[in-house]
């Protein structure tokens, strides 16, 4: 084979390489841009949501908002001949934490077309070689959290997967 017959060959093979390059970052960019609508539509869902749940005894109601934050208590008039004050706290505590948990769970709900689009999405070493994996740099939506006082029998395994909110986005990005 000739000088030119192996340059023309080197040229259609990148020409070929550069192709399906361009195609994954059409494809990438589609994606970001149906993830970026999902994402203004869930915003807004998440904005604006609120969860009430009512204690098992039935005499209180809370309502709380998208960060889980108390909006409001709600005490039945009958509560104070009904229970003693631990026990009437227990009934707020209870109503507090179903609230937290339907809204944490409707979030997601919320969320979860905005993180079906990113799975679907090639990660940075899909496209260079020995990149660095760029999807977990923004953590994912948490739908448990861990009060301040995590017990100490939690391996860690699974500590790990307990998202701690106080540490910045970027402690996600050792994770591959």
């Amino acid at each position: 084979m000739t000088d030119d017959g192996i340059r023309e060959e080197a040229r259609q093979r990148l020409r070929r390489s550069n192709s399906a390059l361009r195609a994954q970052v059409d494809a990438m960019l589609e994606g970001l841009q149906a993830q970026t609508e999902a994402l203004e539509a869930a915003q807004g869902a998440v904005a604006t949501a609120t969860a009430e749940a009512e204690s098992p005894d039935g005499l209180v109601r809370v309502t709380v908002d998208a960060a889980g934050a108390v909006l409001s208590v709600r005490v039945e008039p009958s509560a104070f001949t009904r229970t003693t004050p631990d026990r009437l706290a227990e009934s707020v505590t209870a109503a507090a934490r179903a609230a937290a948990a339907d809204v944490r769970e409707r979030v997601a709900e919320a969320l979860a077309p905005v993180t079906a689009f990113a799975a679907g999405l090639p990660d940075l070493p899909d496209l260079v070689a020995g990149a660095p994996p760029m999807r977990n740099l923004v953590p994912t939506v948490a739908t448990e959290f861990t009060s301040a006082t995590t017990p100490s029998c939690v391996s860690d395994a699974d500590a790990d997967d307990l998202h701690d909110w106080r540490a910045p986005i970027m402690r996600e990005a050792h994770r591959g």
